[in-house]
């Protein structure tokens, strides 16, 4: 009698857990999806952040290398509305080609002269390769290659380096030749009758077919008469294209 009466506690007993399991099993089973997804969240978010960062970075390349190309295309078109404007026809366009590089100095960071590594080989023999800064100022002109693609170029500041150029003040155009110079860049061989003032800007005439007609090169900071004979002007050149470490390099036909 006291063996059936353990055999039918045990029975119950074991009935109940058997009818209490399918409960247990749903309890367990939600903690452990709960934990699951817990434990998973922080992995999520950091993946989801950092495709995030990702897709940010492709769309910020991207976005560099449309303004690059923008860019280019601006300063083509600030270029050819220059030329436009000394009347240089349509047709010769064609004869340009800008090119952006970057630039180096040599030495003790002297300013006459530059050191240029370009993505194409230029041909100094046939072409004139004037070196610009970002905003399409003149500061110099390639006259040596150094290596494979690599070239020097004289700046407006190197004792060496002319130009034909013109003053325009109050709208008049008066023709006077740039003298580089590491201090004072100046022009000269104005007519001692010309009322040249501080402020007058100096562009490139193109009249000699070395430079593009229509570069900006710089302003005039004083005037001085020589013994009533002619006038020289000291210019006063943007040196902020130091500060980029690229240029534009525009090449003519010579």
């Amino acid at each position: 009698m006291k063996a059936f009466l353990i055999y039918l506690v045990l029975a119950i007993f074991i009935n109940i857990i058997a009818s209490s399991m399918p409960s247990l099993i749903k309890v367990a089973k939600n903690h452990v999806e709960n934990l699951i997804v817990f434990a998973s969240y922080p992995a999520t978010k950091i993946l989801t952040s950092t495709q995030s960062l990702i897709n940010s970075y492709i769309l910020l390349v991207d976005a560099q290398k449309e303004n690059r190309t923008l860019k280019k295309k601006l300063a083509m078109c600030k270029i050819y509305n220059n030329m436009l404007k000394k009347e240089v026809s349509e047709k010769h366009k064609d004869t340009f080609r800008l090119l952006q590089a970057p630039f180096t100095f040599k030495g003790n960071f002297k300013t006459d002269r530059i050191y240029l590594r370009l993505t194409k080989e230029l041909n100094l023999k046939g072409d004139s390769c004037a070196v610009l800064s970002n905003k399409l100022s003149l500061i110099g002109i390639i006259d040596k290659k150094t290596g494979k693609n690599t070239y020097t170029a004289k700046t407006v500041f190197n004792p060496s380096f002319v130009a034909d150029v013109f003053i325009l003040s109050e709208n008049k155009r008066f023709k006077a030749l740039f003298l580089g110079n590491p201090f004072l860049p100046k022009v000269e061989f104005l007519d001692p009758n010309v009322q040249v003032k501080a402020g007058d800007k100096v562009y490139t005439s193109g009249d000699f077919g070395v430079y593009p007609p229509g570069l900006y090169i710089g302003k005039v900071s004083s005037v001085k008469d020589v013994n009533g004979y002619y006038k020289l002007a000291y210019i006063n050149i943007d040196r902020d294209f130091f500060n980029s470490w690229k240029v534009f390099v525009l090449c003519k036909e010579k």
